[in-house]
């Protein structure tokens, strides 16, 4: 935030629009707040329209490839899983012979 602020440009900006706050409180309160208000209710509208219009038609598609991949990744899954289990250990080929030692 401070790398913003140090910006010469910006922070003409930023004192401009703290100017205009304040002056606009001193001058007219009732205004200002309706000014928030609708700007507040343009916001919310705008949010609103973008995440439940707009977005989820154009990410329709991924969102089915990847449950796609995602299907196919879990069947895979199981069918290492399966091979796994219907393995068997092979017998060792090797025999173990009683000898008897002398001590």
């Amino acid at each position: 935030m401070s790398n913003l602020v140090r910006h010469p440009v910006i922070g003409v900006i930023l004192g401009l629009a703290a100017l205009g706050l304040i002056y606009r409180l001193w001058t007219n309160p009732s205004a200002l707040f309706l000014t928030l208000m609708i700007t507040a209710l343009f916001a919310v509208g705008l949010y609103f329209l973008l995440t439940r219009v707009v977005l989820p038609r154009r990410s329709g598609g991924m969102d089915s490839n990847y449950r796609k991949a995602l299907k196919q990744s879990k069947a895979r899954q199981k069918q290492q899983e399966a091979a796994k289990q219907r393995r068997r250990k092979k017998k060792s080929h090797l025999k173990v012979i009683d000898g008897q030692r002398k001590k």
